[in-house]
């Protein structure tokens, strides 16, 4: 294992458990793993010698490096070993240039924007893998519709929560935020019964039941 007090090369860090430094970050992207879950990931450059490596993005975290894209960042990332192998992650990450030279209300708004940017695009892919052509249609409608009356904090929740919740659950906690900016109060279950699938509309009874 490389020491953390020296900056290894990728191509050394790719032997690593472990390791700390200060490299470009390239990109950041949404990636499928081979069980057909959508990752973001992002892709680190050494510069000097143009090797890259990509480190995954867990969970809600880091929902704002987007905008680090094309800048150095100071970072450290670790190996998570799984069943059937391995990959790199994103422990932190501190920006050295970019943000930092900006004013304080600035930089706020902009990481804002790009949460909600990101929390969006997250949501797009975990849709588009429905099997359901109906309901991957009518939460790619209700994004598309209702999103920008979404706050920043319902959709940094979902994001947050999107893990745990299965395709059933997701059609409902969205077509209950387009209910919340609509003016028709029963509109959660209107269309919720309209779909050929029952178990949203099921849940959605359930959960008025509080069972």
């Amino acid at each position: 294992m490389h020491s953390l007090t020296a900056q290894p090369s990728l191509s050394e860090a790719a032997n690593c458990l472990r390791f700390k430094g200060c490299y470009l970050l390239e990109s950041v992207q949404i990636k499928i793993t081979d069980t057909g879950w959508p990752v973001r990931v992002a892709t680190i450059k050494d510069v000097e010698e143009q090797n890259s490596l990509e480190l995954r993005l867990l969970g809600s975290n880091f929902l704002a490096i987007n905008h680090f894209v094309g800048d150095y960042v100071q970072l450290e990332a670790a190996v998570k070993r799984y069943r059937n192998g391995q990959f790199f992650y994103l422990a932190w990450y501190e920006p050295v240039t970019g943000l930092l030279m900006e004013p304080k209300s600035e930089e706020r708004n902009a990481i804002q924007q790009i949460s909600r940017e990101a929390c969006l695009l997250t949501l797009r892919h975990r849709i588009l893998y429905f099997p359901s052509k109906p309901e991957q249609s009518l939460c790619l409608g209700i994004l598309k519709n209702f999103s920008h009356d979404f706050s920043t904090y319902v959709l940094q929740n979902l994001c947050q929560r999107l893990m745990y919740l299965d395709n059933n659950q997701l059609v409902v906690e969205l077509v209950h935020q387009a209910e919340k900016q609509s003016d028709d109060i029963g509109s959660t279950g209107k269309l919720l019964y309209q779909l050929h699938n029952k178990q949203p509309y099921q849940i959605w009874e359930q959960k008025l039941l509080g069972i």
